[in-house]
């Protein structure tokens, strides 16, 4: 009989770390990430097991926006794919608005570019560009600090992505450590003195255009929230 009650014991204490190693986990769908809020011109289409997420006509970029916050320290690992050679790639993290609470202002879609980015500069966030090589620039990592500073500001020496390939992507934030990896190599390792508490995320796409306009167009998917 004892022997039966401690199996029992260890079985359901296996099972309480099991789960709450599962709550510490959270994976975003694409189904799930179609749903964000949304803001300038675009589309998304859920195909098996990713989300493509494109441009249309007149855009100036496209935000898919968390409906949540997320907790001050995290790890945020995600595959993603640029499908055109305009498309640069951007992750906004620890977004917050002033006086956010439970709701997520955007522009109106006729606001001008200009307007576009005094919202985007009187938000605090972490902002990471990791494809840029359409605008003939490196990629970059900053804190924006409303209305016009940045608390860092590094930038790498020459591009690391290619269009067509899949990418893992690692963001990490614990206490004053942020970080990025691609494909498991370290790029960015910051040091934040007073960081950012949980704020939303955001994925933003952004092409360029020319005589001949080119949409940017990109691929998501395993996308995975981890909380120690």
């Amino acid at each position: 009989m004892k022997t039966r009650i401690q199996i029992a014991l260890i079985t359901m204490l296996s099972s309480m770390v099991f789960s709450c190693g599962q709550n510490n986990k959270e994976e975003i769908t694409p189904e799930e990430l179609a749903t964000w809020q949304t803001f300038d011109k675009g589309k998304t289409t859920a195909q098996d097991d990713m989300l493509i997420v494109e441009e249309t006509e007149g855009s100036d970029g496209y935000f898919l926006i968390s409906p949540k916050e997320y907790e001050t320290d995290f790890t945020l690992t995600y595959k993603v794919k640029a499908l055109s050679e305009s498309t640069v790639l951007i992750t906004l993290f620890s977004v917050l608005q002033e006086g956010d609470e439970g709701t997520f202002s955007v522009p109106p879609i006729s606001a001008t570019p200009r307007e576009v980015w005094d919202w985007r500069s009187n938000m605090k966030h972490y902002n990471l560009t990791i494809n840029n090589r359409s605008h003939g620039i490196t990629p970059f990592f900053f804190k924006n600090i409303p209305p016009s500073s940045r608390g860092f500001n590094e930038r790498l020496e020459e591009n690391i992505m290619e269009v067509g390939q899949w990418y893992d992507i690692e963001i990490g934030k614990k206490e004053n450590r942020l970080w990025f990896k691609l494909n498991g190599k370290t790029f960015f390792d910051e040091e934040d003195t007073d960081p950012y508490q949980k704020g939303r995320l955001i994925f933003r796409i952004s092409g360029t255009t020319g005589e001949k306009v080119i949409f940017a167009k990109a691929a998501f998917k395993d996308i995975v929230i981890s909380y120690e």
